[in-house]
């Protein structure tokens, strides 16, 4: 706020002084308020340590359960990915007019993760410029890939039972299963299991396990 400032002459009025005295009380006390705010903006040691030893602690409370829940939210995560690329394997035959198959590689169990993987490929014979052998449940030549999955950390692609040579499913035209029926079992570092299993009917389901693959559920 500018400060106000009597007119250049000897005498004046008693209205005009009443103006001048309070218009000049209002600049003082803006002026104070002003130095208040600037002396007041900052952070003393003190404060500053203290939400520095709160950060800390939460961060002690925090991480543990973060490194507890980690692994079986990619447990979790790696089968549900397996159900939708199998429900993507399944539309895309449908849609192709072709058999679209998932290429299983299993891996003995390592608590690191890693291990496992699988790929999602339209089983067509490919192009005229590579092609490969149509409906043979291999993929060769330059037919295409839809999905290439490996295994995130602390989960692993551990047993593949039943299925086409125990490596292999997949869906033909109408949707339903061109391979034999069978299950994929995934395994984290906190000894949790989860199967997905490929039904008759195409459906796939996932069931888990907490007592080293007896019950599932």
């Amino acid at each position: 706020m500018i400060k106000p400032t009597l007119p250049l002459r000897k005498t004046f009025t008693l209205i005009e002084l009443g103006i001048y005295i309070a218009s000049y009380g209002i600049c003082q006390e803006d002026e104070i308020m002003r130095k208040k705010v600037c002396r007041n903006s900052g952070f003393t040691l003190i404060e500053v340590m203290i939400v520095i030893g709160m950060i800390g602690i939460l961060s002690a409370i925090s991480i543990p359960s973060a490194m507890k829940w980690l692994p079986n939210y990619r447990l979790k995560a790696a089968a549900r990915d397996l159900y939708s690329n199998m429900q993507k394997a399944k539309v895309e035959a449908v849609k192709r007019n072709t058999d679209v198959l998932i290429k299983f590689t299993s891996e003995a169990y390592a608590p690191a993760g890693g291990k496992g993987s699988y790929q999602v490929f339209v089983d067509d014979g490919g192009t005229d410029i590579n092609p490969g052998i149509a409906d043979n449940q291999i993929r060769d030549g330059d037919e295409q890939v839809l999905a290439q999955v490996n295994m995130p950390k602390n989960v692993s692609l551990y047993d593949i039972i039943g299925l086409t040579g125990n490596t292999t499913a997949g869906y033909n035209s109408r949707g339903l299963p061109c391979t034999a029926l069978g299950s994929v079992y995934f395994q984290n570092n906190h000894s949790r299991y989860y199967r997905v299993a490929l039904s008759t009917a195409g459906n796939v389901k996932i069931t888990t396990n907490n007592d080293g693959g007896t019950t599932w559920n």
